[in-house]
């Protein structure tokens, strides 16, 4: 492929320079005759700019030399809590790209490692807009000492300042989030030793928080790592925890024959009392040797429905669910792997990469998705193959996968559902290398399903922009179909980058993405660490060689919204509209409110807002509007608290929707 690449690279510079000599030509007679010769030096200028492009672009081709899919490199599947200090090493020294324009921010770390696979539920966007954040904080550079939960909340309209202590009173890590009580919220994280740390409080956004610990480990457990979190019930009053055992690697022992095993442990009176921790059946000894850090994720609920799946390179990929809230639990096998117990591999094999997403649908089907990689050797004595990629899908309507999880079989049977967007990334010019995670070039995906069954998957993949150590960035990468009777739908094979937008991330790592579960009528909520460079540092520390970040550096917790596409319903095959308009958004309303307008005919738009009897309050009107989306912003402050209803008209065409103003 890439030689096919350099041949039609050739052959445009062949075209480029015989219109260039040819323009030389235009140009001596258009000095000679032409009154104003600097608009023909202007062009003449601009052809050189090109031109120089054309070969720069080029000369980074032709360095390539071939496709990177054969290199290997040692697993290293870290499981940080604590680390040694090993000193300060020199600071970033290159000025940060973040600008007035960027996304909001909920906090700046020091500490860089969010996870040692799959992100935790970090944020979650309430039914008033407003959204609660979270992340592992600290403002150090070694020892983190500081190390605990960063919190912040977004009013509706901007964050509050950022956080300069954690919440707890102990060092702390791996904060999940979630709603708790009618109006209040809480999250769950572990210590370096001993139980794990609630902090809650009943009003979201403001107040004291309490700090208690839950019920105390028995003597076979030292430390309980990793926690993952989720609520349910009317009030979010049911708390359901799942977290790993100690292993001995990080101060714990093995228990009941498992370095690492997974527990379940729930509370349905608001964390006054905790069930025992409990090794549900089919995780033991008898099934694996181990589970390790991050290698899971909850679904979340639907009613009484939960589900969490776990997976990664040595061991199954599986699917745990529950239809009576957690008092009993059924096991389905999603990839089968040899290796479960032990057993070298006698030569590269697909395998999960240990990220993982997992969502209920409306009719409470659990979906999940996984990224792909490939590894070699054994699980003591493992290699990755860092140029593997894919985003696997599967549902509860499924078989278990293929046992290869060869992406030519799986992409028929639409379980191959995300790639790295541009493949050039295989061809990297001289110098040029991966950042390493240890995982796919495609991770930590994520399934969003909306109240209309409208499906948004997101992930992490690799591109070709680089920091300035010559490391790949990382972007996020969208795409969205919908529930269409046993499977998802996807609407096209475009991948959408969530961070595209050149002034803010062009030069970005953008990575730890967690998805709210709930979204509004115009967008998807994500929260995601952005920082300069490819990697991380903390992760890399115990590492080496090790490729990616080696000096620490500012890191942003950053929201963004994922704008969702206007599609028809299921009725209608979701074909695109032709005509369409949102919710306004924020809805409720007592100020200023956004409708948005798809268009596939230009020509004139006009929106009308009335009251309940019919008066006409407000006309805006929009002339000669091209094909597109377009803006309408309602100023609802001079409206009295009501129902009141918007009608959005062009031609023949005219859609109304309600609007509430508090």
């Amino acid at each position: 492929m890439v030689f096919y690449l350099l041949k039609v690279l050739l052959f445009l510079l062949f075209l480029f320079m015989i219109c260039f000599f040819s323009y030389i030509c235009s140009i001596k007679l258009t000095f000679m005759f032409n009154p104003n010769p600097k608009i023909s030096m202007k062009r003449f200028l601009f052809l050189i700019l090109a031109l120089g492009m054309s070969v720069s672009i080029f000369a980074q081709f032709g360095a390539t030399k071939q496709r990177n899919t054969n290199v290997i490199a040692p697993m290293h599947k870290t499981t940080n809590i604590d680390l040694p200090v090993v000193g300060q090493l020199p600071p970033n020294t290159i000025v940060s790209n973040k600008s007035i324009l960027d996304d909001p921010i909920s906090s700046v770390t020091r500490y860089d490692l969010q996870s040692n696979s799959s992100s935790s539920n970090r944020l979650y966007l309430y039914d008033d807009g407003t959204v609660g954040t979270t992340a592992t904080w600290s403002t150090q550079d070694a020892s983190w000492t500081d190390r605990g939960t960063g919190y912040n909340y977004w009013d509706g309209s901007a964050f509050g300042s950022l956080p300069t202590a954690r919440t707890e009173s102990m060092r702390s890590g791996w904060p999940s989030y979630c709603p708790f009580g009618a109006t209040g919220e809480m999250t769950i994280a572990h210590q370096s030793a001993g139980p794990l740390i609630m902090c809650s409080r009943p009003v979201k956004g403001t107040g004291a928080w309490t700090t208690t610990t839950l019920p105390a480990l028995p003597a076979t457990i030292p430390v309980i790592l990793w926690p993952r979190v989720v609520t349910n019930g009317p009030t979010h009053n049911y708390i359901h925890v799942i977290a790993l055992t100690g292993p001995t690697a990080n101060s714990g022992t093995v228990y009941n024959g498992m370095n690492g095993a997974l527990l379940y442990s729930r509370s349905l009176d608001g964390g006054i009392t905790f069930s025992a921790w409990t090794q549900l059946t089919g995780m033991t000894s008898t099934e694996y040797t181990s589970f390790t850090a991050d290698v899971y994720a909850w679904a979340w609920p639907k009613g009484d429905t939960l589900a969490f799946t776990t997976g990664d390179s040595w061991q199954d990929q599986f699917l745990m669910k529950s239809n009576d809230n957690g008092a009993t639990w059924t096991k389905t096998v999603i990839y089968n792997s040899p290796y479960n117990l032990g057993g070298n591999s006698p030569g590269f094999f697909f395998c999960p990469d240990g990220t993982m997403g997992c969502a209920l649908d409306n009719q409470g089907v659990a979906h999940v998705v996984f990224g792909l990689q490939a590894d070699s050797g054994s699980p003591t004595a493992g290699y990755f193959r860092p140029y593997t990629q894919g985003v696997v899908y599967w549902n509860e309507h499924m078989t278990a996968l293929d046992p290869s999880l060869d992406p030519d079989i799986l992409y028929p049977n639409h379980q191959f559902i995300g790639w790295v967007k541009d493949t050039m990334v295989f061809y990297p010019p001289t110098g040029v290398t991966l950042g390493y995670y240890y995982t796919s070039l495609t991770d930590e995906p994520s399934l969003v399903i909306d109240k209309n069954n409208k499906v948004f998957l997101s992930f992490a993949g690799a591109t070709t922009l680089v920091d300035p150590n010559s490391y790949t960035l990382r972007h996020l990468f969208g795409r969205d179909g919908y529930i269409d009777g046993d499977t998802i739908m996807w609407h096209n094979d475009t991948l959408v980058d969530i961070t595209g937008d050149w002034i803010q991330y062009n030069f970005a790592e953008c990575y730890y993405p967690s998805a709210s579960p709930t979204s509004d009528e115009a967008y998807v909520y994500y929260l995601f660490q952005r920082d300069d460079y490819g990697g991380s540092y903390v992760k890399g520390l115990n590492i080496s060689p090790y490729n990616g970040q080696t000096s620490p550096d500012d890191n942003s917790i950053t929201m963004i919204k994922w704008e969702k596409p206007l599609w028809v319903g299921v009725n209608d095959k979701h074909e695109k509209l032709t005509f369409n308009i949102s919710q306004n958004y924020p809805n409720p309303v007592n100020g200023m409110t956004t409708v948005k307008v798809y268009t596939q005919n230009s020509g004139d738009l006009s929106l009308k807002v009335t009251n309940l009897t019919g008066q006409s309050l407000m006309t805006m009107e929009k002339t000669n509007v091209l094909a597109g989306v377009q803006i309408f912003n309602i100023d609802a402050s001079q409206l009295p608290s009501g129902i009141y209803f918007y009608s959005v008209k062009q031609g023949e065409k005219s859609i109304t929707k309600k609007m509430i103003v508090q």
